[in-house]
This record gives C-alpha cells, structure tokens and sequence, in this order.
C-alpha cells in the first residue's frame, strides 16, 4: 500500500511537469520575434517608408474627425537636416543677442541725450538792475550775438532762463555773462552793458583823455591823455612815483590806484593799490589776494565816480568824477 501510495505521488508530479512544459512552449510559438504579443502588434500602425517621408507626410496623429496637415516645407527642411537645425537655432541665438545689444546701446543714447538737453538751460538770479539791462529790447540782440545763446527770458518768478545750442556752450555764455556781473557790482546801466557785450573795435583806440574833475575844493582837477606807449596813470602821494600827485589829504596812500588804458579793447580801467582802500561809485574796489588776475582791476566808463578812504573822521568826500574821451 505504501508503494502504491509513493508511485501514485510520482506520477501526479509528472504529469503536472508535462503540462508545464506544453504551456511553455504555446505561448513561445504565440510571441513573434519582436517580443510583442500578436494581439498587441497587430493594432501598432507600422512606421512610413522612405517614399511617404519624402512626400507630403503627416507627423503625429490627427485629432478625431479631423483632417492632418502638412508641415511648412521650411520645417520638414530642419527637420530632415539636423546640421542645418543647429546653424538656425545658433543664427537665433546671434539675433537675439544683437537686438538685447542694441536695445542697451539705445537706452544709453537716449540718456546721454536727456543728459545734453538738460545741461542746455540753466535759470540764475541776478540783481533786478542787471537783467533789465541784459534784457533791454536794445541789449538782447547783443546778448545772444555775443554770448552765442540760444535765448535768454526772464521767468515769472524773476529768474533769468537761459538756453543754449549746447552744454558746452552754455558754460561759455556763463563765462562771459559772470564777467559782465563782474563789472556791474561798480554801477550797472544799459549803456554800460552794451558797452560789456560789445566786440573788440576792428581798429586799436589811439588816445584817450581822462580827465578827473575834483568834487571837493580841497582836491584839484586834473587831465592826461592816454596813448599806447603811455598807458597808465598813477594816482597818490609819492612825487615821481605817480603822474597825479594828491598833497594835504590824511589816509591816502604813495601810491593810491591806477586807471590803465588799453588801446586794444577801447577801454580803461582802475585798479586799487592803497592800504586804507578806493571806493567806485560807492563801492569798495576790490583788494589782493585775488582769485581770478582779472579780478584786480574794474572797468571804467564814462561819469564813473572815485572816493579815497580818510583815517580822520571827516564827513566829506574826496574823490573826482571820471571824465573820458577818446581821440580818433
């Protein structure tokens, strides 16, 4: 019965062995080479040949119901050539590049540009006297001609506004317009500062006569005449020393001031050389250290007033009314 039992064991182990193996080799001969079950290859649409990739191929699958459409021939073109995909994305890429380039070139032209066009107008405060002088109807011709300006007004807060063709040209105009204030501290009028504005004479002054006529008795009048080779007058109490000897008057220096002709500019001019101080036309002349060389000396103009300074506590003034008058 054992033995029964054991061989009975054996036999069911292998049928189930042949089973196995049957099965095995079913589903061997069901698998094609390509490792796909038959039933799964057959709903793999197969890839297109040569010839459809040539032609109007459609790439990808349409929507339902729809129509596919061609690609553009240019893209196909990219497509079939991947040499000529890469020299596109780079060509791009040099585009790009030069428009990011260019829109930074132009930001920094148009803020170069805003910067130029600020810097061609400026607004200053002058004293009342001198801007309607500058802008007298007779005076602003001469004031843009010699300053080169493009316009000068005056704005409703009293300021003056200037604008020029340029930065650089507006800090010229400046240059000049600062020496004209210069000279107008001294008496300011719209004579005076068309005389300011006016060009240098086309022919060299020959002589001039300055005549000082005294505006007290105890000071004499006096007249010289100013040529190329005898240029200056010197004014004080040092015999010598100066053409115009001033004697009895306390605080006056050897040597007081100087009024200097120059034949080249049409023009005189005074300069201080004293201790206790010249005053023109009411105001001190200035003094040393200077700033600017041209600083020392003030121009003169016809009817302009000179003043010494006395130590004593006398009330009167002593000085002379400027009188000249130039020969031709």
């Amino acid at each position: 019965h054992s033995d029964y039992s054991y061989g009975g064991s054996s036999y069911s182990e292998s049928s189930r062995s042949r089973s196995r193996r049957r099965k095995r080799k079913e589903t061997r001969e069901a698998i094609g080479t390509s490792g796909f079950s038959a039933g799964l290859s057959a709903i793999v649409p197969p890839l297109p040949d040569a010839e459809a990739l040539a032609g109007d191929a459609v790439y990808g699958p349409s929507p339902s119901g729809a129509t596919a459409l061609a690609l553009p021939d240019k893209v196909k073109g990219l497509l079939n050539n991947p040499g000529g995909l890469a020299e596109e994305v780079a060509r791009m890429k040099q585009v790009m590049q030069a428009a990011s380039s260019s829109g930074a070139g132009s930001a920094a032209a148009k803020a170069r540009e805003r910067e130029e066009e600020e810097g061609k107008e400026t607004v200053i405060k002058m004293p009342p006297r001198l801007h309607e002088s500058l802008l007298h109807p007779d005076n602003e011709p001469k004031l843009l001609a010699r300053t080169g300006l493009a316009s000068a007004a005056l704005n409703k807060d009293g300021m003056v506004v200037l604008r020029a063709h340029s930065r650089k040209a507006l800090q010229k105009a400046l240059g000049q317009l600062k020496r004209v204030a210069y000279h107008c501290q001294w008496g300011c009028s719209a004579t005076k500062v068309a005389a300011l504005l006016a060009e240098k004479p086309a022919r060299a002054a020959h002589t001039v006569v300055v005549r000082l006529a005294a505006t007290s008795s105890r000071l004499q009048s006096f007249e010289v005449r100013l040529t190329n080779k005898v240029r200056k007058l010197r004014i004080g109490t040092q015999g010598g020393a100066c053409q115009m000897v001033v004697e009895g008057i306390p605080g006056l220096s050897r040597k007081h001031c100087t009024i200097t002709f120059e034949p080249e500019k049409g023009a005189c001019y005074v300069q201080d050389l004293s201790t206790n101080g010249t005053y023109f036309n009411g105001k001190r002349l200035p003094r040393p250290p200077y700033k600017n060389p041209q600083d020392a000396r003030v121009r003169v103009f016809h009817g302009d007033e000179l003043f010494f300074r006395l130590r004593s506590g006398d009330a009167e003034e002593l000085g002379y009314v400027i009188n000249l008058h130039e020969l031709s």
